[in-house]
């Protein structure tokens, strides 16, 4: 149960200095959007920063990102954020993660695209992290440049594994085809600073031409044939 005077609307509206569950105290509001809010933390009891997504009172999907949260837990691969903590009380059901060090994609190629190799590095450390999502029963669905971490010593993070979905209710006939999909527009994104998918984000849309989008060599110089080759075949589905 929340405590330190969180009210009727729970920890999503009444932030100040909110204590949930006797142990995580919650600090600064990070993102929103309909359903849920996600704060800044400390857990109090192994005085260690932690990341908490509280939702709003009547969420009809938190028990379902709660039950995804505990599935997603047994993973233990460093480059998935961790999940530490989720409960799905009636009260004030939550989800307890690391804080992920570092910036999200979307935020590091407002100042360009780190270059091709770079840029396959940190897709490629992705794709190996779903890879081992996949073996386990679990997927993404709903990648974005806010999906992927990657701070100063070169360490590669994706969060929202299986919760994302569960949260806005996204379903796929073949989930690992869905995030081979979503890592091929992220590696279009990394390559060069725009993003090929429907989804709204920070980046610019990627031109079109005929109905989809440029191929990355059309949109930034210099990128190896072989990498434009393999985002296409990928993104549009031009070979297995």
């Amino acid at each position: 149960m929340a405590q330190g005077g969180a009210g009727a609307g729970g920890p999503a509206q009444d932030p100040g200095g909110t204590l949930l569950a006797g142990r995580y105290r919650l600090k600064d509001l990070l993102s929103k959007q309909d359903g849920s809010s996600v704060w800044s933390a400390t857990d109090e009891v192994l005085a260690r920063p932690v990341a908490v997504r509280t939702f709003t009172p009547g969420f009809p999907r938190a028990g379902e990102v709660v039950a995804a949260a505990r599935a997603a837990c047994r993973l233990s691969d460093p480059r998935l954020i961790q999940i530490f903590d989720a409960d799905d009380r009636p009260e004030h059901p939550y989800i307890v993660t690391e804080l992920p060090s570092g910036s999200p994609l979307g935020d590091l190629l407002a100042a360009g695209p780190p270059g091709p190799l770079r840029a396959a590095e940190i897709i490629g450390e992705a794709a190996d992290a779903l890879a081992a999502a996949h073996a386990a029963g679990l997927a993404h669905l709903c990648l974005t440049p806010d999906s992927l971490w990657c701070n100063a010593r070169g360490e590669v993070k994706i969060s929202g594994l299986a919760t994302v979905a569960a949260l806005t209710g996204a379903h796929a006939t073949d989930p690992a085809l869905a995030d081979t999909r979503g890592l091929a527009r992220l590696l279009y994104a990394a390559l060069t600073g725009c993003w090929p998918g429907p989804e709204k984000t920070t980046l610019p849309p990627a031109p079109q031409a005929a109905g989809r989008a440029c191929g990355p060599g059309q949109v930034q110089a210099g990128i190896p044939p072989h990498l434009d080759e393999v985002t296409c075949r990928a993104l549009f589905g031009e070979a297995d």
